[in-house]
């Protein structure tokens, strides 16, 4: 992928603000934008977490909370009728885990506002990654460490109410080469917002939707959805209804994208 040059992304963004600065103030769809994209659902009893994820014809994703936080994890992948579960121990160390399917060993601690987290991911006890989250109410950082391939990646999300700055660096920290950005901006209509690449290009139309209890955030491109549903959670959700045969894993599969929702793969 073509490098950013930091001058020029700059640019780029006072040219789309200004363009943009005629339009109607809705923060509420780049909020829920950014609160998906640092994880905020992660957060130990953070309001409204990720009850499910559904990708029609695809697969259907749904979670589990313990004492505030996401225990497990289902994802019912449509098109092979198979079901595999992922679990998550909090501040645990490896002898919890069963090295069977997809597993995850998280610690958390605060800091005044800022919440941070780290992740290990595991498949048949495997590690593949490790993730380390700084989170506070209007920024993020992510930076995830790919064993595999010894690679690095860092992730920025700042959210300036109307706007989400996403930047991707490759290497550990913003002082590293800027390989990709997105900007999530308000659009006219109240209820959506817009994902702009590099080129200032529409590349996704966002829809928020309010619900008796929360919300609903829809990601459409390419003529695909993925829908997002997040609530006020109870210790359970709604379990999947189907007789489905187990799935097999395979060590270095790649299942999930870097925000760790699962991935269709063919």
């Amino acid at each position: 992928m073509e490098q950013l040059k930091k001058s020029d992304f700059i640019a780029l963004f006072l040219a789309i603000v200004f363009a943009i600065s005629t339009t109607v103030s809705a923060n509420t769809c780049t909020d829920a934008v950014f609160k998906e994209y640092s994880f905020f659902y992660m957060i130990e009893n953070s309001g409204l977490q990720l009850d499910s994820v559904d990708s029609p014809n695809f697969f259907h994703q749904t979670y589990t909370y313990s004492n505030g936080k996401v225990s497990s994890s289902q994802i019912f992948e449509k098109e092979r009728s198979t079901t595999s579960t992922l679990n998550y121990y909090w501040n645990k160390d490896e002898s919890a885990l069963t090295k069977q399917g997809i597993e995850y060993i998280m610690r958390d601690s605060t800091s005044g506002d800022t919440t941070f987290i780290f992740e290990n991911y595991y498949v048949l006890g495997v590690m593949g990654h490790q993730k380390t989250l700084k989170v506070t109410s209007q920024s993020a950082s992510i930076l995830t460490k790919d064993l595999d391939f010894n690679q690095e990646i860092f992730e920025e999300i700042i959210n300036n109410g109307d706007t989400v700055i996403v930047n991707n660096y490759s290497g550990k920290d913003n002082s590293a080469s800027l390989s990709n950005t997105k900007l999530y901006v308000s659009s006219t209509e109240s209820d959506k917002c817009l994902e702009l690449n590099k080129n200032g290009t529409i590349a996704n139309t966002i829809t928020y939707e309010p619900m008796n209890d929360g919300y609903s955030l829809s990601f459409y491109s390419d003529g695909f959805s993925t829908i997002l549903y997040f609530s006020k959670h109870e210790e359970t959700t709604t379990a999947i209804r189907k007789t489905v045969k187990p799935v097999k894993i395979a060590p270095k599969a790649r299942y999930f994208d870097l925000l760790g929702r699962y991935k269709f793969t063919k």
